[in-house]
């Protein structure tokens, strides 16, 4: 058996034979997980990545893990660490909602726009952070250092593409190895967030609709349109789920996202009841099991900030 692909920025886990997922390696360039899957006469890559650098190697894994280039990028949704690096797949076809292909059109242009000229110093911000007290803020500079490093190497240089083929709820991809999905689960983490389902693998590749481990980011979504789409999720059970932050996941990482989600809403509906304002979140813990998990800081305080200023 050949040697699996390496590269700095992700590493490669085999989910069934023929499906791979990618993973992001801590201080590597990728920071959102993707997928490559061999459908038997054509190549499928899920998400791309937030840099070129990372999606180059993850271009040259399809190549090396399937025979052949990837005809097909599916993109989850808009946000830069999904998208960016869909410029390192020439020739491949672009696939993604009609609202996803809006949104990178719209905010993803704004969103590099802003990364070009603040990149440098939130850059500097992140490592300042490095020797902090708080345990938490260590961990986000040691994660959100290399983020703004590759950010800084990149978006100056970045092309955004726009996917040539889009549709609204589900698209079937037909291989002469295996059929996929490609299923809208509407207004979640964003606007408008798409899954990759393969039934007869057991494989589900969440995107952001699944944080394994991580504080989940709310502040772009429709937070109860997150939980139904959990709740579509969880019917695929006993699959493996690939999230888009941390390790591949299960159903109880699934069940656990949807219980974190519920206590966000309770402890911001408790502190509107108390008539607690945006500003008076100083010091608010996690007490629902989740302190542990990465982005705690900055992401808590910001996910009850959210749901509070929606009360």
């Amino acid at each position: 058996m050949s040697a699996m692909p390496a590269s700095r920025h992700f590493t490669l886990e085999t989910l069934a034979e023929g499906v791979w997922a990618a993973i992001h390696r801590p201080g590597g360039w990728a920071v959102g997980n993707a997928g490559i899957v061999d459908l038997g006469d054509t190549t499928l890559v899920f998400d791309a990545c937030i840099t070129a650098e990372a999606a180059r190697d993850l271009a040259a894994a399809a190549i090396a893990l399937t025979g052949r280039p990837a005809s097909s990028l599916v993109l989850s949704h808009y946000h830069n660490d999904h998208v960016r690096g869909a410029e390192m797949f020439p020739g491949t076809t672009l696939i993604a909602t009609s609202r996803t292909r809006d949104l990178i059109d719209t905010f993803g242009r704004e969103e590099l726009a802003s990364d070009i000229e603040h990149g440098g110093a939130q850059l500097a911000r992140a490592a300042a952070m490095a020797d902090d007290d708080d345990p938490r803020i260590r961990s986000f500079a040691a994660y959100f250092t290399p983020y703004w490093e590759g950010l800084v190497a990149s978006a100056p240089h970045a092309t955004l593409r726009l996917p040539e083929v889009t549709f609204e709820d589900r698209l079937t991809l037909h291989g002469t190895r295996r059929t996929v999905q490609v299923i809208s689960l509407g207004a979640a983490h964003t606007p408008d967030d798409a899954v990759l389902v393969l039934p007869d693998d057991g494989v589900v590749f969440c995107s952001d609709l699944l944080f394994v481990g991580c504080h989940p980011y709310l502040a772009d979504g429709e937070p109860d349109g997150w939980l139904r789409a959990l709740e579509v999720l969880a019917t695929h059970a006993p699959a493996r789920f690939v999230p888009g932050h941390g390790p591949v996941g299960s159903a109880d990482d699934v069940d656990a996202l949807a219980s974190h989600i519920r206590a966000l809403e309770a402890t911001a509906a408790g502190l509107h009841g108390e008539g607690a304002s945006a500003d008076d979140l100083e010091g608010l813990l996690p007490t629902d099991g989740s302190s542990a998990w990465e982005f705690a800081y900055p992401f808590y305080r910001s996910n009850v900030r959210f749901l509070l200023g929606r009360m």
